[in-house]
């Protein structure tokens, strides 16, 4: 979180570890094992490109820094999500076409989970993150 926020000033932490169940389910959220978090960004134009930057980039560099899992909930109807079980980099992205696959809508925030090791070792994390390169501008 503290790597995104320095790359994007204007993006807020939403929520990182939290021992809590699911929205709306009972079972216990990612944010329970300390690998999740919710970057939140402005709700502007300005906002949005830097967050589909952003995006970008974790799928880019996915192995590298460990991503398991990305969603982004302002996609197209329904959202978009990245999984590493389908494939590293874009192989691993799925754009939802319905409400029961989504993850959810709307919101104006990118949801992240490490694989443990990385969610573990923050040192290893910033070490991979700038060892890469720093996003395009266009």
């Amino acid at each position: 979180m503290d790597l995104c926020q320095r790359r994007y000033p204007s993006f807020t932490n939403l929520g990182t570890w939290v021992v809590r169940n699911m929205r709306g389910k009972k079972t216990l959220s990612v944010h329970s094992l300390g690998v999740a978090g919710d970057v939140g960004y402005p709700p502007t134009r300005a906002g949005r490109a830097d967050a589909k930057e952003l995006w970008d980039w974790l799928i880019e560099h996915s192995e590298a820094i460990g991503l398991v899992e990305l969603h982004d909930y302002k996609y197209g109807e329904f959202g978009r999500g990245y999984r590493c079980s389908r494939g590293e980099g874009v192989k691993g992205v799925k754009v939802y076409a319905n409400a029961e696959e989504s993850a959810g809508t709307g919101g104006a925030w990118l949801h992240y989970e490490l694989e443990m090791d990385m969610a573990k070792d923050a040192k290893a994390l910033e070490a991979a993150w700038r060892a890469l390169p720093k996003p395009a501008k266009p």
